[in-house]
């Protein structure tokens, strides 16, 4: 729950509820870094509703929806004080079918309950501010005149509390809107009409239904929202990852304007098979190695250590004294001397000196991947399908790692390109344009190994391993660049993993690569799709 004090006295042990109130402080911090990031334009677009309140509102929703918290009200007069009309709104709100959907949404995806918010505050401010204007011609004619006396009368009730809520001064927002002061016993003075007013509303027979019928609307943008993103999520996370600033969530639908739209659409099956696939994700996991401090820097010489005499000092330790220092315990004058000069560390001492264990060797974390793409003419068709699919796969997989990733897109000598995916460069638009390409021409095995021993040099890509994604059908044959490769391969410790699309072996990197994959599409029987199978063909692991 969002409400600090939400467990009951004796519910829960001191550091249990100690816990709970810094778990509950750091979702409400994290609610307002988003106010003031990802949410910011939403909240501050201007409104005749006080900018504290759209705030506000913005909090609890994101509570309610990002972060799944739902949010306890314990001092209803405190809060209607300071929501006033929304608290009724956030009650229907609550038990609407559409709600559990946005919630469950959210949880798969913090990108899609970002989206879901830019989308669904701007509705609630809409429909506040539409019930508080005043009423025209228009308005009469398409709503009003169509209800009968008992409703019109809930309506106006609905749009009085609501003018009452957009009217309060905003220095009423001032104050800290946090859980917490909701369930203090000091409610908010000045506004006992208001919280006496939304309670009448909502006791009035009807009520309920009233505000379901006016908010079908809201619930029908909400329903439309949900059955686009289970859609698309994947395409979205995906996007996400590619284009952490930029704004996909404001309206799904325009993701399919795109160019690249379709592309991704059609890879979507094969993107999931590698994705799934527990080969693919051993293939990343092994790539970019994992380096250890060595066990003999991890033993130093230090204070703590106890094995060597190095000094004598004047310390307050009675642990390594000198036998004389000692020895004025054994006489009633010296005795006080012995106390005083320990208070002020004048007592003689042996300073140790020693080897000291400083823990196990430090794992540092996997490095980045250099993904040389092979896009010749030899690989159209299912092949370019298939290398795209599985660039894809392991982009999202290596961006969700926070892992470094460049894709080299070779074919003749005379075509070369790099798409770099890291943190000082993220190159994503030329990234969506590889998966527009069309592959052809020519394979040229050797410009594509010798860019990826240059980009083995940049500080990014310390520590990478190389993966050619081919179908095999050329070969190494420039001397110069095999001796660099050796090289590099002593310097570096890297390595090549090959992952072959068609073809029987690793062809003309057999002599480079450390670890072969070969990916195979069998046609099924009506001859409409097939099956994507991935080997290993590797029989020493540790090779």
């Amino acid at each position: 729950m969002a409400s600090l004090d939400s467990a009951s006295p004796g519910s829960y042990s001191f550091f249990s509820r100690n816990r709970l109130w810094h778990d509950s402080l750091s979702v409400q911090k994290q609610a307002a870094s988003l106010l003031e990031g990802e949410l910011r334009s939403t909240v501050a677009y201007p409104r005749t509703i006080p900018r504290p309140l759209r705030e506000k509102i913005a909090e609890v929703i994101a509570l309610e929806i990002l972060f799944g918290q739902p949010y306890e009200i314990k001092d209803t007069e405190r809060f209607i004080g300071l929501f006033g009309a929304f608290y009724p709104i956030l009650l229907t709100l609550r038990n609407s079918t559409p709600w559990p959907g946005l919630q469950k949404i959210a949880k798969r995806s913090r990108g899609a309950g970002i989206a879901c918010l830019k989308l669904l505050l701007p509705l609630i401010y809409d429909f506040m501010e539409r019930f508080s204007a005043s009423r025209n011609g228009s308005l009469e004619t398409d709503l009003f005149k169509r209800l009968d006396a008992e409703t019109e009368a809930i309506l106006r009730e609905f749009e009085k509390i609501l003018k009452q809520t957009l009217l309060l001064r905003e220095n009423s927002y001032s104050d800290d809107f946090s859980a917490r002061n909701f369930q203090g016993s000091n409610p908010i003075s000045g506004q006992p009409e208001l919280y006496e007013a939304v309670l009448s509303f909502m006791q009035k027979d009807g009520c309920q239904g009233f505000l379901d019928g006016i908010l079908e609307g809201v619930y029908s943008r909400m329903q439309e929202f949900i059955s686009e993103m289970e859609e698309n999520l994947d395409l979205f996370d995906t996007l996400a990852l590619l284009f952490p600033g930029r704004s996909w969530s404001y309206s799904v639908k325009e993701l399919k304007k795109e160019p690249f739209y379709v592309q991704l659409k059609v890879l979507k099956n094969y993107s999931a098979f590698f994705e799934k696939n527990p080969d693919l994700s051993k293939i990343v996991n092994f790539i970019g190695r994992r380096e250890f401090d060595p066990p003999a820097d991890r033993i130093r010489y230090s204070p703590f250590g106890k094995n060597r005499i190095q000094n004598v000092r004047f310390s307050d330790s009675i642990n390594n004294l000198l036998p004389m220092e000692a020895a004025k315990l054994l006489n009633p004058a010296l005795k006080r001397k012995f106390y005083a000069d320990m208070l002020e560390g004048k007592l003689l001492s042996y300073q140790l000196l020693g080897k000291h264990y400083t823990g196990p060797p430090r794992i540092k974390p996997r490095g980045p991947m250099i993904a040389l793409v092979d896009t010749s003419g030899s690989m159209h068709g299912t092949p370019q399908t298939l290398a795209k699919s599985a660039v894809l796969a392991m982009a999202k997989l290596m961006l969700t790692q926070q892992r470094d990733m460049k894709v080299i897109l070779f074919a003749s000598t005379s075509q070369h390109l790099e798409i770099e995916l890291s943190n000082r460069k993220k190159m994503s638009e030329k990234f969506l344009n590889f998966l527009l390409y069309t592959f052809g021409g020519g394979t040229d095995f050797n410009t594509a190994l010798a860019s990826g021993l240059k980009s083995l040099k940049e500080k990014d890509f310390h520590g990478a391993d190389l993966l050619f994604i081919t179908d095999g059908r050329s070969e190494i044959s420039d001397e110069l660049v095999l001796d660099r490769w050796e090289e590099a391969k002593k310097k570096y410790n890297a390595k090549v993993y090959s992952l072959i699309i068609g073809g029987s072996g690793a062809g003309g990197l057999s002599q480079i690569s450390d670890y072969t994959y070969l990916v195979e599409m069998e046609t099924d029987r009506e001859g409409t799709g097939g099956i994507v199978k991935l080997i290993n063909c590797e029989t020493d692991e540790a090779k």
